[in-house]
């Protein structure tokens, strides 16, 4: 009888789960739809309004580069800013929160804005975050004071 009842208890699990399907990975042009994000301006504004955008949300610099139009950033939870200040960084064990962007210019007004999250190395599926981050880039851009005029 307890044979029995394990048996049926055995197969009530693998039936519950028979029904469920695992999300299949997103594909690298998936990723590229959920991230990216139209701007109008031009790419040093917006990599500007980014670049502060990043800092807002408590990030830190890690690397950049003016002329790719990249910035990657790091935030360090405070349970490990001890162990990440004496690993000496992003190269010791401390896993951290990171976020990477890219602003290539695809008109003469318009930028993308690329937006990738990862969260203690993981890439994060999320798009109300990079909408955030979008809507908190643009509120920058109409703040910002237009280019000065080059001389004629």
């Amino acid at each position: 009888m307890i044979r029995a009842l394990a048996l049926f208890a055995v197969a009530l699990f693998f039936a519950a789960f028979a029904g469920c399907e695992a999300t299949p990975p997103l594909t690298p042009t998936q990723w590229e739809a959920l991230e990216t994000r139209k701007v109008e301006g031009k790419r040093d504004d917006v990599l500007r309004a980014a670049s502060a955008v990043i800092l807002d949300q408590g990030y830190f610099y890690t690397a950049s580069d003016q002329a790719a139009g990249t910035v990657t950033a790091a935030k360090v939870p405070s349970s490990q800013r001890d162990a990440f200040q004496r690993s000496g960084g992003m190269t010791g064990p401390a896993m951290v929160d990171t976020i990477s962007i890219w602003v290539i210019q695809s008109g003469p007004s318009e930028c993308d804005l690329r937006v990738q999250y990862r969260d203690f190395g993981r890439h994060v599926e999320s798009n109300e975050r990079v909408s955030a981050f979008w809507s908190a880039v643009q509120r920058r851009m109409l703040k910002q004071e237009p280019s000065p005029a080059t001389g004629g």
